[in-house]
């Protein structure tokens, strides 16, 4: 079995499939009530979607598994560029979905900017693990020697974090901030990684955070989320922008330790989003504590798997793309939980693997392929650093200083 689906870490892929499992009965639990309700008969087809998505997925990976690194290295590009005009494709008419008043998906109900996520980790990767040092000192007579060789260079170097944030931009437009906010936290998460300059990092945050402001305030229900959030238990909040968070609070608050059973559960009868963004409610409810502990610890430790493969990668671009792939999972699985306890308010960004959602699923699957890829046993590639445990980071060539 191991052979046939490339399995060079068997624990990864079995960590994956079962919070996968572990979200198609959550799913299943929380979407039968208005299954039944609507006519469709007890069997959800988010469910339905999940056990075709899972299958699609895990074809996916194998596919992703079998393709060695230095290939995904010479596609990632044309691979980024081609998610990158799917974004585009959403508004189209004719390819593009709308549903209540978002152009998040093409026909037939594809999400691309859930593929943007994979591809922007492999693309990032791929472009910080083959870039060289910046000189420590370039000396310039003039202006003009200046721009020629520091300025145009620099802001060459930059175009990748440039393109990733356009990416997040044109996601934002569909609107889907909280995907977007996803994509930019994995971008800020690669440059790290990939050894970019605090300045520049700084740099990058402040026009990050400028952008967010900008972002909540044309849009007003957005800044009224944020707002009214630490006012949500009131009576003029907890009907209106505060209804999903209250309703989730009170469905974890009363599963208590052992949960109130399977099957029993309220906030899969109200709470709109019951297999998507707020799943993680009917688990608290139903399987309680003990339920929520275990989900957030099949994922932590995927996450911590995947770091633990990335300080013994055989190449640098191996340990970039697994670091990225942790990121990912790791930020999202944490937005998602302090959204369902209300730590956050509600701002969409589902529980990877555990949320119902095609798109999400096939390309988390494909991640792990990827994953799989990467720490086959091989020869580091010429120029790249072959890393020890735990210094993969700190044995790279010092890179952009700007």
């Amino acid at each position: 079995m191991n052979r046939t689906l490339r399995l060079y870490d068997p624990i990864l892929f079995w960590l994956a499939l079962a919070a996968t499992v572990l979200g198609m009965l959550f799913v299943f639990d929380a979407g039968y009530p208005r299954s039944i309700a609507a006519g469709r008969g007890a069997i959800p087809k988010e469910f339905l979607m999940q056990v075709i998505c899972l299958l699609l997925g895990i074809c996916a990976s194998v596919f992703c598994a079998n393709m060695r690194p230095d290939r995904w290295k010479s596609i990632s590009k044309m691979v980024w560029w081609a998610s990158f005009a799917s974004l585009l494709l959403v508004f189209f008419p004719i390819i593009g979905v709308q549903m209540n008043g978002a152009h998040r998906w093409i026909k037939p109900g594809i999400q691309p900017a859930e593929f943007v996520k994979f591809t922007c980790v492999l693309y990032l990767a791929s472009v910080f693990a083959d870039r060289k040092a910046w000189p420590a000192q370039i000396k310039f007579k003039n202006r003009v020697e200046w721009a020629d060789r520091v300025l145009v260079p620099k802001l060459v170097r930059a175009m990748p974090a440039v393109v990733a944030f356009l990416a997040v931009g044109l996601i934002e437009k569909e609107p889907d901030m909280g995907t977007g906010a996803v994509v930019a936290f994995i971008a800020f998460c690669m440059m790290f990684l990939g050894g970019v300059s605090k300045k520049s990092l700084f740099i990058a945050s402040c026009l990050a955070l400028f952008a967010v402001f900008v972002m909540v305030k044309q849009e007003p229900y957005r800044l009224d989320r944020i707002v009214n959030h630490a006012h949500r238990w009131e009576s003029g909040t907890m009907d209106d922008t505060g209804y999903q968070t209250v309703q989730s609070e009170l469905a974890m608050a009363s599963g208590g330790l052992g949960g109130t059973g399977v099957g029993t559960g309220r906030a899969k009868h109200v709470e709109p989003a019951a297999t998507t963004d707020f799943i993680l409610a009917t688990v608290g409810e139903e399987f309680g504590f003990a339920g929520v502990l275990v989900v957030i610890g099949v994922i932590a430790a995927l996450v911590i798997r995947l770091l633990a493969l990335s300080a013994k990668a055989p190449t640098r671009f191996g340990a970039l793309v697994l670091s990225g792939c942790a990121g990912w999972i790791g930020i999202q699985a944490a937005v998602n939980i302090m959204m369902a306890n209300g730590t956050l308010p509600a701002i969409g960004i589902p529980l990877p693997f555990i949320s119902s959602g095609g798109s999400s699923l096939v390309a988390l699957w494909m991640a792990m392929g990827l994953c799989q890829s990467v720490i086959a046993p091989q020869t580091a590639e010429e120029g790249e650093v072959a890393p020890s445990r735990h210094r993969w980071r700190n044995r790279r060539p010092r890179l952009s200083r700007a």
